[in-house]
């Protein structure tokens, strides 16, 4: 394998790529491309070299100059026997999705315009080719034809149509739905041609929008499915994906059966895939050990150090995308959420001096065995340019004196005690947590353990005092900064808001220059870190593990689908 991508891609052509990819000028809307450069049914990778170091995302390079490797397929047919970490699929409904353990499983029932193949470069998936008019305004999508929906529909332009505006349906409710900010409107061409007009250029249309995962605010839905399905539709979503949901149980199972339309030949190659909700870290792991399982969606972090020394396992490893941090909450409304008025982390100093007395070092040792990175901001040092450097500078690095200094001036010198709500992944990391806050600031946080999707549920209803929780799945700096910190921010539940950082995000969120959002980027998350509305805490590893008998799976960050897999 190492001698033919030696072969396929000499030292000498990655710098003469990388030096042609960096030859742009900032100010050109279009990034130095001819707009037909992004015309096509996949764009080159020269195209996405640029692409990626305009957008920061410079983590998808490594990608590209050592792709995944895929190892021998076995014969097609046969289950695979697959485990979740996660209590139960609350909602598979694109429109909905918030959680990447959601939408590993809808990519593989649903489609989208694109879809990120195994070299990280958007192709087409309902798409099969696209244009962009000259002054990059103009995308026009041409359908594969004779593509079935799982319950027979024919899929139309008329489909794609339906999807952009229930996104942005108000009735409707998307989380989706800024997503498709700067697209003025959606045409039906013919029944197979589509075209969207945007009020502004955007190089990254086909990762930001139209693909099927990460944007989720075009991945096609079926709107005769849902409106004789109802509230079923998110529990057993229609689309044109490689499997079928044909059984859900609610927190015991789901079952992925093969779509024998599918308009790819030759996927799936599993007849069946079987997926348990597993969320106990121990039974998990000694599932996929006994073999009642073949393949697990990550590795419980306690236990990574188990399943990497059994011989009998594949373990596969990235980068994630996202940050982990310890949220407070800030909303007006605690007393009839919680039953407290006010909360010590009211106070910046005090918010301060827990950030402070967290020792991020001593927490990835204790709770990760090392695998992650100390964060003091959202943006992950994988989005390149837009990262900056802050151990030694923010102020929320680690000074433990500093940090009893700040409690001693809010009238917390002896401490407090807080409860800080986890899921049972991630105790572990509590109890650490705990310890360390305890050590260093005389911080008492009493555990609260709940199922995920209570968690979340807490997390959206401002039903806490503290709560860890984290981002992950997305590749650009929007998901570390707007979706999370303006004041409007679909998962700004916990009552932060700053001027200064609601305009700077409308700002980034719509220049075309690179330098300008970078310059824009780093001052939020500058600004992010001296408000403190959590503490931040690390920038994790995206994992997973099977056994050997399971072939063919490309890992792609975030994504875990399953329609090359096959089973020995």
């Amino acid at each position: 394998m190492a001698e033919h991508q030696e072969k396929l891609q000499p030292e000498g052509l990655q710098e003469e790529e990388i030096r042609w990819a960096l030859d742009f000028d900032p100010q050109d809307p279009s990034l130095g491309l001819n707009w037909e450069d992004l015309s096509s049914w996949r764009i080159t990778r020269r195209t996405m070299l640029r692409l990626f170091i305009a957008t920061g995302a410079f983590h998808y390079l490594s990608y590209l100059m050592n792709p995944p490797q895929v190892f021998a397929q076995g014969r097609p047919g046969g289950e695979l026997r697959a485990a979740w970490n996660l209590r139960e699929f609350t909602n598979l409904d694109p429109a909905f999705i918030n959680q990447v353990f959601q939408f590993q499983v809808a990519s593989n029932v649903l489609s989208g315009l694109t879809h990120i193949d195994k070299d990280l470069i958007p192709r087409g998936d309902l798409a099969e080719s696209w244009e962009v008019s000259r002054n990059g305004l103009q995308w026009t999508f041409h359908l594969r034809r004779g593509v079935r929906f799982h319950n027979g529909d024919l899929f139309t332009a008329d489909d794609v149509i339906y999807t952009y505006n229930r996104t942005l349906d108000p009735k409707v409710g998307s989380l989706h739905r800024a997503v498709l900010e700067g697209v003025e409107k959606a045409e039906k061409l013919d029944d197979y041609t589509v075209r969207f007009t945007l009020s502004r250029p955007r190089a990254s249309f086909l990762i930001k929008v139209t693909e099927r995962s990460s944007g989720r605010a075009l991945t096609i839905v079926n709107r005769r499915a849902i409106e004789q399905m109802g509230k079923e539709y998110t529990r057993r979503p229609v689309g044109t994906g490689p499997f079928r949901i044909v059984e859900h149980r609610l927190g015991e199972r789901l079952v992925l059966e093969k779509f024998p339309d599918y308009f790819m030949k030759g996927r799936p190659r599993l007849d069946r895939v079987v997926i348990f909700n597993i969320e106990e870290p121990a039974t998990l792991v000694s599932a996929l050990e006994a073999g009642q399982v073949q393949f697990i969606n990550a590795i419980p972090e306690a236990l990574y150090t188990r399943v990497k020394g059994n011989r009998d396992l594949i373990v596969s490893e990235t980068s994630d995308p996202g940050f982990q941090a310890i949220f407070f909450n800030l909303r007006t409304d605690k007393k009839e959420r919680i039953g407290k008025e006010k909360l010590p982390t009211d106070d910046n100093r005090v918010r301060l001096a827990v950030a402070k007395a967290m020792d991020r070092e001593d927490l990835i040792k204790r709770a990760l065995l090392g695998r992650g990175i100390p964060a003091y901001g959202p943006v992950p040092p994988a989005q390149g340019a837009y990262f900056v450097d802050l151990s030694k500078t923010s102020p929320q690095r680690f000074n433990p004196e500093e940090a009893k200094k700040l409690l001693a001036e809010a009238g917390f010198g002896g401490g407090f005690t807080v409860k800080m709500v986890v899921t049972p992944p991630t105790r572990r990391r509590g109890e650490v947590i705990a310890d360390i806050l305890k050590r260093h600031a005389n911080i008492t946080v009493e555990l609260e353990v709940v199922d995920f999707p209570v968690q979340v549920q807490r997390f959206d209803s401002g039903q806490f005092e503290w709560l860890q929780i984290g981002s992950g799945g997305d590749y650009d700096p929007d998901d570390s900064i707007d979706d999370w910190f303006a004041s409007t921010s679909k998962f700004n539940t916990f009552g932060y808001a700053n001027p200064r950082v609601d305009a700077l995000n409308a700002a980034q969120k719509t220049t075309v220059n690179p330098e300008r959002r970078v310059k824009w980027v780093r001052e939020i998350v500058e600004i992010v870190s001296r408000d403190a509305p959590c503490a931040f805490l690390f920038h994790a590893m995206d994992s997973v593990a099977y056994r050997k008998d399971v072939r063919g799976f490309v890992h792609i960050p975030s994504l875990r689908d399953l329609d090359t897999v096959t089973v020995k």
